[in-house]
């Protein structure tokens, strides 16, 4: 295997594996939302015993911090690009997230150049 195949086949396994950070992500503030809305006294319990909120918030911002240094070390995309991608991730949280993720046709075009 050459090494510029080597580098394709870690940019593609990097972009799976914060897909799967990002799923997990998503599954624990979706099981959140869902014990906030159904056992509020578990959700105050949470909140103020164990302060569930902040390690939420905390592990979002690790998560969008891990997708903007990606973007901006590992993308092969313009600069104006990674500006705007980066504005979207930190503004729209989660949602920028599964926004910014290349899907298959994109991860293609992506290894081409």
């Amino acid at each position: 295997m050459t090494e510029l195949q080597t580098i394709k086949e870690n940019f593609k396994s990097d972009l799976k594996k914060l897909r799967i950070l990002l799923i997990i992500l998503t599954l624990i503030q979706i099981g959140y939302m869902i014990i906030i809305f159904a056992d509020t006294k578990l959700w105050i319990k949470l909140d103020f015993d164990y302060k569930a909120n902040w390690l939420i918030w905390t592990l979002n911002l690790i998560v969008a911090g891990i997708f903007i240094w990606f973007n901006w070390t590992k993308m092969p995309i313009k600069k104006k690009t990674k500006t705007n991608n980066t504005f979207m991730i930190l503004f729209l949280g989660i949602i920028g997230m599964w926004l910014w993720i290349p899907n298959k046709r994109e991860i293609n075009k992506l290894t081409e150049k």
